[in-house]
């Protein structure tokens, strides 16, 4: 386990709140406990976390907490769906949002959902899951420079401790069975703090931007807020498109 550097300033966020303000603490205090962030593209030791984020809900939530960790000097990984219901990474605002996320250091890659090709049962060849990533991959690379790291939605069994020749992904035993794994996922953390003092050394840390906000709410709340931001802005640029002076 790594040294641990005691910060005084630094309250340990101990009462789980699924808040920005909660998660500015969390990273803090894994700081001052001596951890060391890192990226998929390096070998990790102890002491060492990689920090991802799976965006299954809100760009505008990923920009607020990459410009969190942009301020705390931390670099992590956003995953982005290309086939998302609530947002589509082509449409212009979601675009300009993914580059700004890029732009303050954070490594923008694919979030590849299985589910749209495959049923869970009837596992596809790994030649047929790797041409359906670099199809998705090719798409993202218009947008912005994704590394080869890839992370799996929902994962079925057949993509856990598995790897892959043309890309690294986030499910590879070398960040998962052989490290710590940590996620939010369903924000299971309000049964399951995960408390710094007591995180495996290495660690990968999962965090869906969608679930956290200025202030607490359910994992209900989180789904019908993002819903119903999607709804909004798909009206509004409807409206501007069709309705406001477009096209007949």
């Amino acid at each position: 386990m790594a040294e641990r550097f005691p910060d005084q300033d630094t309250d340990p966020p101990r009462a789980i709140a699924f808040t920005h303000q909660w998660y500015r603490q969390f990273l803090q205090e894994l700081r001052a406990n001596g951890y060391q962030f890192r990226s998929f593209s390096t070998s990790l030791g102890d002491g060492d976390v990689v920090l991802r984020h799976d965006v299954d809900l809100s760009i505008d939530a990923a920009v607020t907490m990459a410009h969190i960790e942009a301020d705390l000097g931390i670099e992590s990984t956003y995953c982005v769906l290309l086939t998302s219901p609530l947002y589509n990474p082509n449409e212009a605002t979601h675009r300009e949002a993914l580059q700004t996320i890029e732009s303050l250091g954070h490594d923008v890659t694919l979030h590849f959902s299985t589910h749209q090709y495959w049923p869970a049962e009837a596992p596809p060849s790994t030649s047929e899951i790797t041409n359906r990533v670099n199809e998705e991959r090719s798409i993202l690379e218009t947008i912005v420079t994704p590394s080869e790291t890839v992370s799996f939605h929902a994962p079925p069994s057949w993509i856990l401790n598995r790897e892959f020749d043309e890309f690294t992904n986030v499910y590879a035993p070398q960040f998962f069975d052989d490290i710590g794994y940590v996620a939010d996922s369903g924000q299971r953390w309000r049964e399951e703090q995960p408390v710094p003092e007591s995180l495996s050394a290495p660690v990968q840390i999962l965090a869906h931007p969608g679930l956290w906000a200025q202030t607490d709410g359910s994992f209900t709340d989180r789904i019908t807020e993002a819903t119903e931001a999607s709804c909004t802005h798909a009206d509004h640029v409807a409206r501007e498109q069709f309705l406001d002076g477009g096209p007949l």
